[in-house]
């Protein structure tokens, strides 16, 4: 008597099995279930059974709030196979995920951080708050970036300029990540060489380069405007770079006239005060410019001064530059009479 009993309820509990997970179901049967607003999970347990789908009503029931799915039943139609166990016929009839909304993102090269942290906020990626905040704390995994300043300007420099897609409403760590993880990409094994060769380090390397950045518009200056900047940190003669684009990052404004005041400002950043490198990179380059820093041209150039046109006149002593600067201001002059002609 106990042998049939235990081979009853072994018959019985693969009963059970086979109809909550569906293991041996007839392939071809499927039924077109439609759910009520005022059906309730018996209602929809009969339905199933009555189509030939479940065996078992009791055991869907069963399954159902134990899960807590019976919660999250949607009315509407759906197509439901014999071969589906109960977990599948949950998700069928609940709830359904919606992918989560994503937007392309271009960063122009030169962005600041502070402004990249702004277009991503306006584009509704992530707060700048959150930005600001994972930038200066969040651990990221790069050994490259352990011994930066751990300050609000840690990442500049080195969140690329590309386009990107994100997810809207990010998270902050996981969209500085995206950046992080392009550069990385971008500082190679060559790369890597080249900066061992120069017998610099990564972090000037991006700093000359932000500074090229925003002062070329061109890409046939930049590797010119590179030998301004490593001849002037060779030369005892030159303590200052007098990077104009410094002071404008310093005093944290874009203005098309710098004045005496601006150029006299305090700050580590400003090169007409500090001498040497200004504290750190003043943009986000892109890759002619990180190319520039890398491979600076060999001149005697000392100075440079920009045309109307956006080009440069490049010259090795003040004498030189004093004429290309009475040069430039005419052309200017020119410029502004023909357009108010």
């Amino acid at each position: 008597m106990l042998f049939a009993v235990s081979i009853l309820l072994s018959a019985l509990l693969l009963s059970f099995a086979n109809d909550l997970f569906a293991f041996v179901k007839d392939e071809e049967k499927q039924i077109n279930l439609t759910v009520s607003a005022s059906d309730d999970v018996d209602d929809i347990a009969q339905k199933l059974k009555d189509g030939g789908i479940i065996q078992y009503r009791f055991l869907f029931r069963l399954f159902m709030r134990i899960t807590e799915d019976d919660e999250e039943i949607v009315p509407g139609d759906y197509e439901i196979k014999a071969t589906m166990d109960y977990r599948a016929i949950s998700k069928a009839i609940g709830p359904k995920i919606k992918p989560r909304e994503s937007i392309d993102v271009v960063i122009p090269e030169g962005y600041s951080q502070e402004e990249i942290f702004l277009l991503l906020e306006e584009k509704g990626v992530c707060a700048a708050s959150a930005l600001r905040d994972a930038a200066k704390n969040y651990e990221f995994k790069y050994s490259w970036l352990e011994d930066f300043p751990k300050d609000e300007k840690r990442l500049e420099g080195f969140l690329f300029p590309d386009t990107y897609t994100f997810y809207i409403d990010d998270n902050a760590p996981r969209v500085l990540g995206k950046f992080l993880a392009n550069f990385n990409r971008k500082y190679d094994v060559d790369f890597k060489a080249r900066v061992e060769e120069m017998e610099t380090n990564l972090y000037d390397i991006v700093t000359i380069a932000s500074m090229i950045e925003k002062e070329a518009k061109y890409d046939e200056d930049r590797p010119y405007i590179s030998s301004v900047i490593y001849n002037r940190l060779a030369s005892s003669s030159f303590p200052y770079l007098q990077i104009d684009a410094t002071v404008l990052y310093a005093i944290g404004e874009h203005k098309d006239v710098i004045s005496s005041a601006d150029l006299a400002f305090d700050s580590p950043y400003n090169t007409y005060v500090t001498k040497g490198l200004p504290k750190g990179p003043i943009c986000n380059p892109g890759q002619e410019s990180l190319a520039a820093a890398l491979y600076p041209e060999e001149t005697g150039y000392y100075f440079y001064v920009a045309k109307p046109d956006g080009t440069h006149i490049f010259t090795k002593n003040i004498s030189q530059h004093n004429k290309a600067i009475a040069e430039v201001k005419k052309l200017w002059e020119e410029a502004e009479t023909a357009t108010q002609d």
